[in-house]
């Protein structure tokens, strides 16, 4: 098995599992590892070192693009290099997660703006705030197999 993220030298690849309807996620860092369990992506493990997630079984067509599509995202707006592959983009999904990230930036500055509010603790998840560069999860030819 090869580690996608590292063939293609990115932070972590979604796409579909060749010749399956799968769809899987492959990443190296941890934080990346907790955005896409948010997102519904189940770990795998082949041990000792072979990690992916996977989403579950039974998911429709368009909840897998929301999926994957949220997830390429908030990777992408932590500061990860994340691909997800041109098949599993929902622009619905785009819209909607831009909003969200919108509302976690207000939410936060004015949190941190608030003349009341006092010393703001680091979050204890991932910090998905930060902008998008680009600001459409960027897609991948190179997954069509």
């Amino acid at each position: 098995m090869s580690f996608l993220h590292e063939e293609y030298g990115t932070d972590a690849e979604i796409c579909r599992k060749p010749f399956s309807s799968e769809v899987i996620a492959d990443c190296g860092d941890p934080s990346a590892h907790e955005v896409l369990a948010a997102c519904g992506f189940v770990k795998q493990t082949i041990p000792p070192h072979y990690v992916w997630h996977q989403l579950p079984e039974g998911l429709s067509e368009e909840e897998q693009k929301r999926s994957a599509t949220r997830a390429a995202y908030l990777l992408r707006a932590q500061g990860f290099d994340a691909n997800v592959a041109e098949d599993l983009v929902s622009e619905e999904a785009v819209a909607a997660v831009r909003e969200e990230v919108r509302r976690r930036r207000i939410s936060g500055a004015a949190t941190s703006s608030s003349p009341t509010a006092g010393p703001v603790a680091p979050p204890a998840h991932p910090d998905t705030t930060a902008p998008a560069s680009p600001a459409v999860p960027s897609t991948s030819a190179h997954h069509s197999r």
